[in-house]
């Protein structure tokens, strides 16, 4: 796991600088390459062959290609087996020569033999032309922009921000997605000149002439099979476990995020079949968020070597705008920044259940979703009645969502799905954003699930997470924070060869995990498998009423918004409105004023 930085017309002391900005996420070595106004720069963090051999940037024995690349390959000895039946010789033990050969026999084309998570950068030195790609689901980070003469790219805004060739103006319409979201989907960024490579996206740069983005993976969710769940669990779970074994290949200590949920207690009891795991689990003073017990009792069953890391109710704001570069509003990345510099004292490797709502339905909001086709069945009076009196159904900040998700159903299920989902999705409504910025605001969240390739609403919901929610939330924090302590995260339940065989099976086999909870009937206690959902969230609400209070009393103010061009009056009622737990619309807020001040 690396940072990569670059581009076609790049002087040595900018791309110097860029390795610098990402440098936290690779402190085992660092390169670079230069050849004219092209330049490729790495920094290491060693996990497969931590010996000098792997370094990078690498070049082709021949000379010809060059690449700089963050990722793992969890296939890679099986792709360089058929590389050696061609012909080739390897020099190394490293996943990136494997990579490095096989792109310079097949281009882009190569990309759906890859399994694992990447982004990537490969110069053709004969046809002067430059390939960016990233991996499907879009764990691995990668930003790119257009500058004079050429483009460039790294794995964070900030190392790309030290281009003089790049707009570095405020983007409007990223703004108000961002209020949309508590995060600026891809392909935006807060730049204008900086943007993010989709997942499962590449983009080519041949001798001047920019070809793309465009997409070489999509994610579907067709449900289009039929089987019983006997079969169908008989299936999956040598997915799971070919999944679960490929990501233990490391030459550095790997260790397991427990939280004592269904994901990530499946992820340990499989990791435990290969011998004892690590775990490591974060717990909370305040007992609606705290897990300890439950993840207790699978770290017990497993028979690992369990930690428990208290959260600290302390925020580095410099930190998560630094290695976002932008604002970024959810405030479980936090969390994750604590647990990984905690967990980074006693290995580098961590794997982690996240994935397992989006891939297996998990999420409440998806049983709303089905609820609401059976809802807009009743009398239309008694859905309208039931809407207007919603507006009296209390809500709670400590941690207790069941009363703000009815209000929130009942307000919208009357709607046609794509707006009724992006509601329960989004932070900000589309008449709050116009009204705080002066201008018409589209939903980003609507109009990705419109798109959606299958009519079932389970499988349009668990598509539009898939390529929305995820990647440009769950996996940003993961990824930002985790590499920000140079630990590097890894996915089990986002094997795409997982993702792709749970996509087919029928809606109701992923309706509230039926199929990961059949499966882990085999694995875990009855009691850790019947566990009511409960998620991994800060208690933001509890917390800006006590020792976050002064960044919100220093942060929310009108001069501090209204330099963005944000309305002071619609925020004014947010503060003041009483029964609505408006606390992650205000930390969305006090985040996006802190990187104005940066």
């Amino acid at each position: 796991m690396c940072g990569i930085a670059g581009g076609t017309a790049v002087a040595p002391e900018v791309l110097r600088t860029m390795l610098t900005r990402v440098a936290h996420r690779g402190p085992d070595g660092d390169g670079t390459w230069q050849e004219g106004g092209v330049g490729l720069a790495h920094a290491r963090l060693a996990i497969i062959d931590p010996s000098p051999d792997g370094r990078q940037p690498m070049l082709s024995p021949d000379g010809r290609f060059v690449i700089t690349y963050n990722g793992e390959l969890y296939n890679y000895r099986a792709l360089r087996a058929e590389l050696e039946a061609l012909g080739e010789r390897f020099a190394t033990q490293s996943d990136t020569e494997v990579l490095l050969r096989l792109l310079a026999r097949e281009g882009e084309a190569a990309l759906p033999k890859l399994v694992g998570m990447f982004a990537l950068a490969l110069w053709d030195r004969a046809n002067e032309t430059l390939l960016l790609a990233r991996d499907r689901l879009g764990i691995k980070p990668l930003v790119w922009g257009e500058v004079p003469g050429g483009i460039a790219f790294a794995s964070e805004l900030r190392a790309l921000e030290a281009h003089p060739g790049i707009d570095l103006t405020l983007d409007g319409e990223a703004l108000s997605q961002y209020l949309a979201c508590l995060y600026v989907p891809a392909p935006l960024t807060m730049r204008k000149g900086i943007r993010k490579l989709p997942p499962g996206h590449f983009l080519r740069l041949r001798r001047g002439v920019l070809e793309g983005p465009a997409p070489w993976w999509r994610p579907r969710v067709p449900g289009d099979r039929s089987l019983s769940l006997d079969e169908a669990v008989e299936e999956v779970l040598p997915l799971l476990r070919r999944a679960v074994r490929d990501h233990l290949v490391s030459d550095v200590p790997v260790g397991c995020f427990l939280s004592g949920g269904i994901d990530s207690s499946v992820v340990a009891a499989l990791v435990a079949e290969t011998g004892p795991p690590r775990t490591f689990t974060m717990t909370f003073a305040e007992p609606a968020y705290d897990e300890r017990d439950a993840a207790a009792v699978v770290a017990n069953h497993v028979r690992s070597w369990h930690t428990e890391l208290p959260a600290s109710p302390e925020v580095d704001l410099a930190l998560l705008l630094d290695r976002f570069g932008e604002p970024f509003g959810n405030p479980t990345a936090f969390l994750v920044a604590d647990l990984a510099r905690k967990a980074r004292e006693h290995v580098t490797v961590a794997l982690v259940g996240d994935g397992g709502d989006e891939v297996f339905g998990g999420y409440p909001r998806y049983d709303g979703g089905l609820l609401a086709q059976k809802w807009r069945r009743l009398p239309r009076p008694l859905r309208r009645a039931a809407a207007a009196a919603s507006r009296f159904i209390p809500e709670s900040r400590a941690g207790r969502h069941s009363l703000r998700r009815a209000r929130e159903f009942l307000v919208a299920a009357d709607r046609p799905d794509a707006e009724m989902y992006a509601s329960w999705v989004e932070y900000f409504t589309p008449e709050e954003r116009e009204e705080m910025l002066s201008t018409t605001a589209e939903s980003p969240i609507a109009a990705r699930y419109r798109v959606a390739s299958s009519p079932h609403p389970l499988d349009a919901m668990q598509e539009t997470d898939l390529a929305t929610f995820l990647p440009g939330n769950i996996l940003a924090y993961g990824d930002a924070m985790s590499m920000a302590r140079a630990l590097e995260l890894r996915l089990p339940l986002l094997d795409h060869r997982l993702v792709e065989a749970v996509g087919r099976f029928p809606p109701v086999m992923r309706q509230r995990k039926r199929l990961l909870r059949a499966v882990a009937r085999r694995l875990l206690p009855a009691e850790i498998v019947d566990r009511p959902k409960r998620g991994f969230n800060a208690p933001i609400g509890l917390w800006l009423e006590g020792p976050l209070k002064p960044l919100a009393e220093t942060h929310l103010r009108p001069e501090r918004l209204e330099r963005l061009g944000i309305a002071w009056a619609p925020v004014k009622r947010l503060l003041s409105e009483r029964g609505r737990d408006h606390s992650v619309k205000l930390w969305g807020l006090i985040v996006l004023s802190a990187w104005a001040d940066r």
